[in-house]
């Protein structure tokens, strides 16, 4: 179950958008792409820590963002997460992942974008390895329960420097989302 705090959510993504985002302004396209509803999983290039509030403030909906299970050990830290749409995973231990994971289930039942970084962590400057254990997990997950087949939307983020400023700005695009069956390849998907 979701322990994510919309009044908290909306309350810090108006922080950000009045401060972070006059500092490093933000452009965003493609946002036709971004299914209606969701269950969507949303899956960005990860290359800065900054990429985190870039999606977040680059799209309409509350966010679950799949996280590595160290940012939840301290209690204030977790419940303050876990607010702002958190999930932690353990990415050393397979047994607590696939545990982490079942409690994706009931989240994208809510009709949820969850935001999965197919790398798992920074990879600067250029695409690394993805974490194929983790979307095939999502995979399997959507032959569970008539969760049917999961948008896959992936977005790519370009940081852009502005001299005069000495910051700066980011382009954020959306692609059409991709679908697959858990055994099968992606494929484009017209949209849901």
């Amino acid at each position: 179950m979701s322990s994510l705090s919309p009044t908290l959510y909306r309350f810090c993504r108006e922080v950000l958008r009045g401060t972070w985002a006059r500092l490093h302004p933000l452009r965003v396209e493609g946002l036709e792409h971004l299914p209606p509803a969701g269950p969507a999983v949303i899956c960005p290039k990860h290359q800065r820590w900054e990429d985190i509030v870039v999606v977040g403030l680059a799209l309409p909906p509350p966010l679950h963002y799949i996280a590595k299970a160290e940012l939840f050990v301290t209690p204030g830290q977790r419940q303050f997460l876990r607010a702002l749409g958190g999930v932690p995973v353990d990415r050393v231990n397979p047994r607590a992942t696939l545990s982490s994971f079942r409690g994706l289930l009931p989240i994208l039942q809510q009709q949820a974008y969850v935001v999965l970084f197919p790398e798992g962590t920074y990879v600067p400057g250029r695409v690394g390895p993805g974490k194929h254990r983790l979307i095939q997990m999502l995979l399997k997950l959507q032959e569970r329960d008539g969760l049917g087949l999961l948008p896959f939307v992936p977005v790519g983020v370009r940081y852009h420097s502005r001299p005069r400023s000495g910051g700066f700005g980011v382009t954020v695009r959306v692609g059409p989302p991709l679908t697959a069956p858990a055994a099968g390849l992606a494929r484009s998907s017209p949209g849901r």
